[in-house]
Parts: C-alpha cells; sequence; structure tokens
C-alpha cells in the first residue's frame, strides 16, 4: 500500500507542474516541437553539486523561452522546484555509473541514475523517440500524448458508464430482495465486485484527467456526473452487510486494493466482508442493516439513522416497524417517524417499478 502511495504522490506532484498549459509544460511543449532533447533536474544547485561538471550558473527567472532556448545547448539544465529559477545550464551530469539502469540512451541513463542517486525529479524529452519521461527515486513514467490521451479518457468513460449502469441495475434487484428478505451472499458479492471495477476504472481516469489538465474539462464533468454519490452508496452496503470488527474505511480500502483478477474471486471478496466460507455458503440469506435504504430518504439525517438501526438492527425489522414503535426511540418524532414509514413504502413501490 506504501508503493501505491508514494506513486500516487509523485503523479500528482508531476501533473500539477507538467499538465498542459503550466509554465514548465509551454516550454517542454516546444522542446518536444522543435525535436529537440533536453534533460531537466528540479532542485537546489547547491544540492547537486556533487554530480554536477562545468556549465555555467545562470541564477535567472524561470521563463518557458528561457528554458527552450537553453535545451539547445547539449547539457542538463538546473530548475528550482517551485519552477521560478533557472540555477544553471550547459552541466555534464555525472551521477554513479554503478546504478543500475535499463535506460538505453546516454541522457536517459543520467536522468535515471540522477534520480536515483538524489531524489530529485528529473525530466527528459527524447529528441529521438519524441516522448517526455519522468524520474523520481525508483519511479519512472512516460507522459502520454495529448491525443492518445484523449482516446483512453474517452474508452475509460464509456467503460465507467458501464459499470455505473451494472451498478444502478443490480442495486434495484438488489434491493427488492431486501424487501423480500431474500438476499443471498452471492447477491453482495456481485454488486460489490461491480463497484471494485468502476473504482479501479475511476482511479485510471483520475490520473489522466490530472495529467490532461486545462485539457481535460469536459471529460473531468462527466467523470464527477457518473460518480456522483458512488462512493457513498458504496459505504453505505459495506455498512449493511460487513460481518467483522473491521471500520468500514478498512473494509472499503481492502476492497479498492484488489486487482481485475482478484475481483473476479467470490472468495476475495466474501473473506473482506468477515464472512467464513466453511459456515456460510454463497447462496444463504443474509440481512441487511438497512443503512443503504434509509439513506435514500429525504431529510432523514445520518444520527436518524444510526438511531434506527441501532435500535431494530436490520431492514426487516424497521420495515414492519409502526409509527409508534418508532416514536419510541428517543430523538424520533412522530412526524419523522410518519415520513420515514411512508417513503419506505414509496421506495418499495418504486423499486418494483423500476424491476419490471
Amino acid at each position: 500500500m506504501k508503493k501505491k502511495e508514494t506513486k500516487k504522490k509523485i503523479l500528482e506532484y508531476v501533473f500539477s507542474i507538467l499538465a498542459p498549459g503550466t509554465p514548465l509544460r509551454l516550454a517542454i511543449d516546444r522542446i518536444q516541437e522543435a525535436s529537440l532533447g533536453a534533460i531537466v533536474v528540479l532542485g537546489d544547485s547547491a544540492d547537486l553539486a556533487g554530480i554536477m561538471r562545468g556549465g555555467f550558473k545562470l541564477n535567472t527567472s524561470y521563463t518557458p523561452q528561457k528554458l527552450y532556448e537553453l535545451s539547445k545547448m547539449d547539457g542538463g539544465i538546473i530548475l528550482s522546484e517551485d519552477i521560478k529559477t533557472i540555477y544553471g545550464a550547459n552541466i555534464q551530469l555525472q551521477p554513479n555509473s554503478n546504478i543500475k539502469t535499463d535506460e538505453s540512451g546516454t541522457r536517459h541513463q543520467s536522468a535515471e541514475r540522477v534520480a536515483k542517486q538524489t531524489g530529485n525529479l528529473v525530466i527528459t524529452v527524447s529528441e529521438r523517440r519524441n516522448k517526455i519521461t519522468i524520474y523520481k527515486g525508483d519511479f519512472r513514467y512516460t507522459l502520454h500524448d495529448i491525443g492518445d490521451l484523449l482516446v483512453k479518457s474517452s474508452q475509460a468513460i464509456m467503460a465507467l458508464e458501464k459499470y455505473a449502469v451494472a451498478i444502478s441495475r443490480n442495486l434495484i434487484n438488489l434491493t427488492v430482495s431486501e424487501f423480500d428478505n431474500m438476499v443471498t451472499l452471492y447477491d453482495i458479492v456481485e454488486v460489490i465486485r461491480m463497484y471494485g471495477l468502476l473504482f479501479r476504472m475511476s482511479d485510471e481516469l483520475v490520473e489522466y484527467i490530472s495529467e490532461l489538465g486545462t485539457e481535460g474539462r469536459l471529460v473531468k464533468i462527466q467523470y464527477q456526473e457518473i460518480m456522483l454519490n458512488q462512493n457513498e452508496e458504496f459505504n453505505d452496503l459495506i455498512k449493511d452487510y460487513k460481518k467483522n470488527d473491521e471500520k468500514v474505511e478498512k473494509v472499503v480500502e481492502n476492497i479498492r486494493m484488489l486487482n481485475k483478477e482478484e475481483l473476479l474471486e467470490d472468495e476475495n471478496i466474501a473473506n473482506i466482508l468477515g464472512f467464513n466460507l466453511k459456515n456460510i455458503s454463497f447462496d444463504e440469506i443474509i440481512t441487511s442493516r438497512g443503512y443503504r435504504i434509509l439513506g435514500t430518504i429525504n431529510k432523514v439525517t445520518k444520527k436518524d439513522i444510526e438511531l434506527l438501526v441501532g435500535e431494530f438492527e436490520e431492514i426487516q425489522a424497521i420495515l414492519i416497524a409502526t409509527v409508534e414503535e418508532m416514536t419510541q426511540i428517543k430523538g424520533i418524532s412522530k412526524l419523522k417517524a410518519e415520513h420515514i414509514n411512508k417513503a419506505l413504502t414509496r421506495i418499495k413501490n418504486k423499486v418494483m417499478l423500476d424491476r419490471y
């Protein structure tokens, strides 16, 4: 998990300074369009003195045009991490040659070794392959072409919509089964699997949107529309059916960590929920606590839901509870009890219509 978080943190930083429209990306794009090569190291020149040879000091304010002009020389460029000062240019970078690298070109070998030796962020523009590659420590990432990225984003949006539609359909069926007290463990596993696939595609799409910067505004709007309330509904689903003492956040995290192959294994999801498959089969009936259904009722607060679930413990008991029984709970007024009672009836009628 730590490795995944580190990658995410690095990419967030990389995209914040290199997304289309940013001052640094303007210079990098000019270098790329001119079919030039470049190696730019972000950091303090004093800290990098041990691997720097030759070149000349500048200590000049950054502009995209300056960086572009300086890239016409063969050596490396040292740029401050805040992208405000160019410390030097035409510098020979001489990192430890014993550091392992899989790169073939001299520029990229130096870049990877500098990144591994110093931990600094290093950007290279390949003159031959016309690619922008980022190095930091052991991390390496090649930026996508904007056109390719827009195509990938469009494909990801379509996949995300497909999973969202499947989830919506499964939740309708699940709600009907909850009213009928006919939910099986397999039903829950299937819905959670769809959510897992949705979140995996969501993570991929978020990365694309971050890399697109200002070019990804439309994709971002589409993404936000599809993902509206998905996290909240998933959390309520986990609250309804988890059988262990793990916090909801931990269960959600464990589900989101499963790769595609692991999500296809029913046992993995059941185990994370806390079900012992030696004692229960996938066809066995299980009962919801009621968080998800109650969460769809307007003007019912999280506190109200906790009071109801705390008192009745499962959705079946809540469904048959009378207004008088609900008002026995401290904090639930008669007006609110009547509202909940009527709303549950409306929800049942609606999902029946949606299903058939």
